[in-house]
């Protein structure tokens, strides 16, 4: 007995109902606790299928029990004290009776009859599959020309004027359709008006089943219509075409139908789904499944998975762009969605900007969490979109910093140039947030930048549950350590030696020291971009650049001398008080061996 079968309800030989169903089965009237007929459901590990109403008394409420056996058999036995159960051989099995029979076999009720087959059986005869010979291939475009060119060549003896209509209907699935419902719709229909079966559908694949995904009949709607197991396994297991035409004798007692189904496949070569059709054999005239009839079938099979295929590739690309858009300028972003090869792992040249909100701690503590989300949403989205202006990558968000990069995944040589347009424009953005924030935060709104230039490994990193584009490397680490160090200059915005060597004369930059930072031996030549272009500025970088010049000759007294009057003029200069203290500590302390690079003691 095969571990799955299937019971098929007929009502004056018309299929009612049809359940799948795997062990003993009882069949009966309705309780006044159930719905009325015909539904099947499973109580107590026995299913129950019910196929008269509760007030047709000719019927038990438990009236026949179907046990499945070994080989292909089953052990029928009769529930009723006083109905008999006739077979299709003509004979009764007596209220209380029991008996063993091979399977399939039909049971009457008066007009209605029971038909129990094995699953593998589910054709009204146990007719064999016709199949095509080739092998369905994944849908590609040189795939349909192939296809048609095979479909023409087999079609020599049909007619211009009856060959034509099929083609023109056939490429109009291809055609016309927008997505992948209006591909099914289209394709089913077609199985009707161009393959004349009786009904036309789109199967898809559902694990182990098969759902329908959209119908068409020639006005002979079947409420019951289930597909053939036996035609959708070979279809899977074989990836071709298959049709059956079982023979007129069998429909006495049942309506037969002949089947045909090709495969739908995605891009890989794998079944996804069904192109199905039957056609009603017990009618007189009908025509059974010819190899004309399945090589078309195929063909419209062939069109609606390259549609598919098409859509799927439409749809990747938009779910692309959108994803790209979150770190790329629209234009890149297209680019990338065309391109993707451009993500993959390279070195490249590139420039890196951090930027950190300073007090964060502090302010959301103050603010709670939901204020919290809609300040630093707001203040995020403005430092962004600078990104965006100047054709940056936003690298990521890391709590309070923003990332971003230039030189990659595109490459842009002035990269140096437009990062630190991008870093001089947050800083003349403050003044807006900090009118809208200071209310709420009760204290100037404050951030310090770092630019860093250097080469690093570009691409796309994580792993395969969430994946990221970005830099690795050195270069990276520095911008980040560049970044904290404008907390111990007292200054917003601080650019490399490397990142100052690519810039032109349009940027005014003053050299402020040499430091080394946490993890990285090498000392970094540290230069202030000035945020705008005062008259004063070049009177400031003279002064403090000779004191700075000063002091790392050791000449201590002299520097703090000159950093005096340099803070005369600029009380408010930061780096100047750092290094006039930095003058005055090495006064004190009198150093052995003096060092001009400054090492930090953080990040």
């Amino acid at each position: 007995m095969a571990d799955r079968w299937q019971v098929r309800v007929f009502d004056d030989h018309q299929l009612v109902h049809t359940a799948d169903v795997q062990g003993i089965v009882e069949l009966g009237r309705a309780t006044d606790k159930e719905a009325p007929p015909y539904h099947t459901a499973r109580i107590a590990g026995v299913w129950r299928v019910v196929i008269a109403r509760l007030d047709e008394t000719s019927f038990s409420r438990k009236h026949l029990r179907i046990e499945p056996l070994a080989n292909d058999r089953a052990r029928l036995q009769n529930l009723s004290n006083t109905l008999p159960v006739r077979l299709t051989d003509g004979s009764q099995l007596a209220p209380g009776g029991a008996r063993e029979v091979r399977l399939p076999v039909v049971v009457s009720f008066g007009k209605r009859s029971v038909r129990f087959q094995p699953d593998e059986a589910d054709d009204a005869t146990a007719a064999p599959l016709q199949s095509l010979v080739e092998v369905t291939r994944a849908p590609r475009r040189e795939e349909m020309s192939r296809q048609l060119k095979k479909f023409s060549a087999s079609t020599d003896s049909i007619s211009l004027e009856t060959l034509m209509p099929w083609l023109h209907t056939a490429l109009a699935v291809l055609q016309s359709a927008a997505g992948a419902s209006d591909f099914f719709d289209k394709a089913a229909r077609a199985m009707v008006d161009l393959v004349d079966m009786d009904s036309g559908r789109v199967l898809v694949r559902d694990g182990d089943d098969w759902h329908v995904a959209a119908q068409a009949d020639g006005g002979r709607a079947d409420a019951s219509w289930r597909p053939s197991r036996q035609v959708l396994s070979r279809v899977l297991e074989e990836k071709r075409t298959f049709w059956n035409t079982p023979a007129q004798a069998a429909a006495s007692l049942v309506e037969i139908k002949a089947v045909v189904a090709a495969p739908i496949s995605d891009r890989n070569g794998d079944v996804i789904g069904a192109l199905y059709g039957d056609r009603r054999q017990g009618d007189a005239g009908a025509r059974p499944v010819s190899k004309l009839d399945a090589m078309l079938v195929e063909l419209l099979a062939s069109g609606v998975a390259a549609g598919l295929s098409r859509v799927e590739q439409e749809q990747a690309a938009v779910r692309a762009q959108v994803q790209f858009e979150q770190y790329f300028t629209p234009q890149l972003a297209r680019q990338l969605a065309t391109q993707p090869d451009l993500l993959e792992g390279r070195d490249a040249d590139v420039t890196l900007l951090f930027c950190d909100i300073r007090g964060f701690s502090r302010i959301s503590s103050q603010l709670g969490p939901v204020k919290t989300f809609e300040w630093i949403g707001s203040v995020m989205e403005a430092l962004s979109a600078c990104v965006y202006e100047h054709g940056g990558v936003l690298v990521n968000y890391i709590g309070d910093e923003l990332m971003a990069m230039w030189g990659a995944p595109e490459a842009q040589p002035d990269h140096a140039a437009l990062a630190c347009r991008a870093a001089l424009r947050m800083l003349e953005c403050l003044p807006a947030l900090d009118e809208r924030w200071r209310g709420t935060l009760g204290a100037p709104l404050a951030v310090g930048v770092g630019v860093n230039t250097g080469p690093a490994r570009v691409g796309n990193t994580g792993s395969t549950r969430r994946r990221m584009y970005g830099p690795l490397g050195n270069t990276v680490n520095l911008a980040s350590r560049v970044q904290g160090a404008t907390k111990y200059l007292k200054t917003p915005l601080l650019i490399t030696e490397a990142t100052r060597a690519r810039l032109g004369d349009e940027f005014r930059a003053r050299r402020l020291c040499q430091v080394r930072v946490v993890n990285i031996p090498e000392p970094v030549a540290l230069y202030e971009l000035a945020p705008t272009a005062s008259a004063d500025w070049a009177a400031l970088r003279t002064g403090y650049e000779a004191a700075l010049a000063e002091f790392e000759r050791g000449e201590f007294r002299q520097s703090a001398a000159s950093l005096g009057r340099v803070l005369g003029d600029f009380p408010l200069d930061g780096p100047s008080l750092i290094l006039l203290a930095r003058a005055a500590n090495a006064l004190v302390q009198e150093p052995e061996h003096f060092d001009p690079v400054w090492e930090l003691g953080g990040k």
